[in-house]
């Protein structure tokens, strides 16, 4: 069985190299992304399970085939305790930078972005009646020199779903219920996030597209980055944190299930996530 690729891809290219093809099936014509299903065998005789899946950053390719039936039932990683244990609220970690991560995942290019000394794409906040600052950066951004009113920098912001917000969120409410989160990691898996972000109402989404929404939704808070300069407040010493991500992906456990042919379908995912040291 071989597999092809979704209107979804984004042209990351992480399933170009031969590593994560063996076979050379993918291809580019245009600016487009294929896969040569003349070459194409899954990864068979070379890998478990199709590296193009387990690589992309949104587990674009599917089979050629759709699979039929239900979803066998598998063993999957522990996860950590669902959130909402009532059914409808779930305490979650506040603090300046949640909700100015918060804002930076739905505003997007609407804050007064700016460009630092390093020349890099920066969102500062000042603390303390200017005693202090805190300063938000997005990995891999570029930036043009134009600029408007009060210096604002006019940028190409990555694309980011405003449900990326809630994922921050999600993560937040984990790392509350855990002694040390910038020690200790929590397992959150589709299944879970599914419930949460309310994906499962959708059934006009197939399950390899929700999987794929929820691959990229998970990533896209572990994109902004924090430098803390920390005044003293009170009992609370002055600090200073370089720059670093607010949240770090561990691992991703991509779970697939085989059919009658032997094609292997992506099922589910895993995440394993911690916490930066902000």
């Amino acid at each position: 069985m071989t597999h092809k690729m979704t209107e979804n891809c984004i042209s990351c290219a992480t399933c170009v190299p031969q590593i994560h093809c063996p076979t050379g099936a993918i291809t580019i014509e245009n600016e487009q992304y294929s896969i040569n299903p003349d070459l194409c065998n899954s990864c068979e005789g070379y890998y478990e399970q199709p590296q193009c899946v387990i690589h992309c950053s949104i587990s674009s390719p599917v089979p050629t085939q759709a699979k039929k039936g239900r979803y066998k039932a598998e063993t999957r990683t522990p996860t950590s305790s669902d959130l909402f244990p009532n059914g409808k609220h779930s305490p979650f970690a506040s603090s300046i930078v949640i909700w100015e991560a918060c804002n930076i995942l739905t505003q997007r290019g609407s804050l007064p972005w700016k460009v630092n000394a390093e020349g890099k794409l920066i969102y500062q906040r000042s603390i303390k009646q200017g005693q202090g600052s805190i300063s938000f950066s997005l990995k891999d951004v570029r930036y043009s020199s134009k600029t408007i009113n009060d210096d604002r920098v006019i940028t190409d912001m990555p694309e980011m779903d405003i449900r990326a917000a809630c994922m921050h969120l999600i993560y937040a409410a984990h790392a509350t219920v855990i002694d040390k989160p910038w020690e200790q990691e929590f397992v959150i898996d589709d299944q879970q996030i599914e419930r949460y972000l309310g994906l499962e109402k959708r059934k006009d989404l197939s399950k390899a597209t929700k999987l794929s929404l929820i691959k990229n939704l998970a990533q896209q808070p572990c994109n902004i980055t924090t430098t803390i300069d920390w005044p003293q407040q009170g009992r609370i010493n002055a600090f200073s944190l370089s720059e670093g991500q607010l949240w770090h992906i561990l691992d991703i456990k991509h779970h697939f299930s085989e059919d009658s042919t032997g094609c292997k379908h992506l099922v589910g995912l895993t995440f394993r996530v911690k916490a930066g040291l902000w």
